[in-house]
């Protein structure tokens, strides 16, 4: 489990102060999509066509979704194809073209081996973002979205419909980027290569994709100076990492966090160099790894996910000095408004993950055991005995799987979330938030585990944020859920318009460095402190 060795990572760095720590569908080939010129020169000109907007690179045609009343724009490049000389390198902009572009149908995922977060695909031409924007539109607040997926699957494809989004006046971007190895591959002929950097290719792209909205998103109703970056999981990482970079100011202006907070300190460009270097045994250069078969690619990167070597290293050309940890302690970031925050059982999904595999539920004996492999201790350690103490079995009536789920959730993300929140608070208006709906309806995973209750967990948040209320509905949701949904959408929406999610009739919700308050989205109580959320996730334990 990728997330097993993030919380070892962790740990260990809290315990020895030096270690690292460390949620789609593919579309129709983008490939000769180019249509006729329907306004050739001459005397008379016909009107213009209101799905046709002019990019740099040349004019594209969407499509008007009637049921919402929204334009799309789906599978617009914005960098050329990271083939040949232009993998494992830095993103390229996309060439001009000639016609007009069909915008109708999202461009292919990123290769991955597809799984629960996303479907499989094995095509490198991959990077094309989508803009959904209202008719008639004009400098409308913009909201770009970074996809989830442990960095190694995803997509900003039809499993994001922001209809209810656009509905709040608001112009949405979703994107690809390049993930696992092909995004992320650190080695020392790449290094060599790229005057001193490899790695976070995936970021670069995210950038390219923020420059080409810079660029273009006027054209499209929206105001270049009013983006907002968001995401979940990787993405919710993602929005950290451009945070803490030196090099993306200018390009967002605001940036909203779920559930990203769980890799603060980043490998080093040597560590993450090394890893590469063993998982891609078979090549010393780069003529080699880029003659590898995408499928070959896809196995290589397996020895990469158990030492976290598919994240964004520090060392890289976006993180060149600090971790995310490091930026946001000494205010070295880009000082935008931040709304960020975690839910209250985030790493149930992944124990549930583990628990559909096949493995046998633990028992009491192997607690022990369980928790040491967690954190990376011998299962004898005093460290792990003294972690068994502060969640002792009792407390999840017996259930090793329920108990792995809390220690996860704390040391990952919670704590993880709220250091971070108060580091930013010091330094940029900051609003924090738990997500807290534990009956929330998702359907994530094939089925719920036996013997386990999943409860707030990880990305069960997002179909509050994202898709119609006929489909929420059609999850399950009942009318206090859709309620809350459309809360937290106004929220997100007003946070995107003026770096404030008050407004309305809706809870206000305190700024964290004012009162030290998270609001609880869901759940029985509407706030809780920072003492509260200390206490219930032993923040005193995992260093927060």
């Amino acid at each position: 489990m990728i997330f097993r060795y993030v919380v070892a990572a962790s740990f260990s760095a809290l315990l020895l102060s030096v270690l690292l720590s460390a949620g789609c569908g593919s579309g129709a080939d983008p490939t000769d999509r180019t249509l006729p010129d329907n306004n050739p020169p001459g005397p008379e000109q016909p009107a213009a066509d209101p799905l046709v907007r002019t990019t740099t690179k040349g004019d594209v045609r969407g499509a008007l979704e009637s049921a919402s009343n929204m334009l799309s724009f789906r599978g617009i490049p914005y960098a050329r194809p990271p083939v040949g000389a232009l993998r494992f390198a830095p993103p390229q902009p996309v060439e001009e073209h000639s016609g007009v572009l069909a915008a109708v149908n999202f461009g292919p995922n990123c290769p991955q081996a597809g799984g629960v977060m996303g479907g499989a695909s094995d095509s490198e031409d991959c990077l094309f973002l989508n803009v959904y924007t209202p008719e008639n539109s004009e400098s409308l607040p913009v909201m770009v979205w970074i996809h989830g997926g442990a960095f190694i699957s995803g997509s900003g494809g039809e499993a994001y419909d922001p209809a209810r989004l656009v509905a709040e006046d608001m112009v949405v971007v979703t994107l690809n980027y390049r993930l696992g190895a092909f995004g992320f591959l650190a080695h020392p002929a790449l290094t060599a290569e790229q005057n001193g950097f490899s790695g976070a290719y995936g970021l670069l792209d995210q950038k390219l994709a923020l420059e080409w909205v810079q660029e273009n998103i006027a054209e499209f109703g929206g105001d270049p100076d009013k983006v907002t970056i968001f995401g979940e999981s990787a993405g919710g990482h993602s929005v950290l990492s451009l945070i803490a970079s030196p090099h993306t100011a200018g390009l967002f202006h605001k940036a909203i966090v779920q559930s990203g907070a769980y890799l603060p300190t980043q490998l080093s460009l040597g560590t993450a160099e090394q890893l590469g270097e063993v998982a891609f045994t078979p090549c010393t250069d780069t003529e080699c790894l880029r003659a590898l078969s995408v499928s070959e690619i896809l196995t290589l990167q397996e020895g990469l996910t158990d030492g976290t070597g598919v994240n964004p290293n520090y060392g890289s050309e976006l993180l060149p000095q600090d971790s995310i940890e490091s930026a946001l302690a000494s205010g070295n970031f880009q000082a935008v408004p931040v709304l960020m925050g975690s839910n209250l059982d985030e790493y149930t999904l992944f124990v549930g993950i583990d628990a559909l595999s096949g493995v046998s539920p633990p028992t009491a004996d192997q607690y022990h055991g369980e928790i040491g492999a967690l954190i990376g201790q011998p299962t004898d350690s005093p460290v792990v005995a003294g972690i068994a103490r502060f969640y002792p079995l009792e407390l999840y009536a017996g259930n090793v799987w329920q108990a792995m789920g809390a220690i996860g959730t704390d040391a990952v993300f919670a704590c993880n979330a709220l250091r971070q929140a108060t580091q930013l608070s010091t330094l940029v208006t900051t609003y924090a938030y738990e997500f807290a709906d534990r009956e929330a309806p998702v359907a994530i995973l094939p089925f719920r585990p036996e013997g386990l209750e999943l409860g707030a967990s990880h990305a069960f948040e997002i179909p509050y944020i994202w898709g119609s209320e006929a489909a929420f509905r059609t999850r399950g949701a009942t009318d206090a859920q859709l309620a809350l949904s459309n809360r937290m959408i106004r929220y997100w929406t007003r946070f995107a318009r003026s770096g404030d999610p008050n407004g309305g009739s809706d809870a206000h919700w305190p700024a964290f460095e004012l009162e030290d308050q998270l609001i609880r989205l869901g759940g029985d109580s509407a706030f809780t402190n920072e003492s509260d959320f200390t206490s219930d996730h032993r923040c005193g334990l995992w260093g927060a």
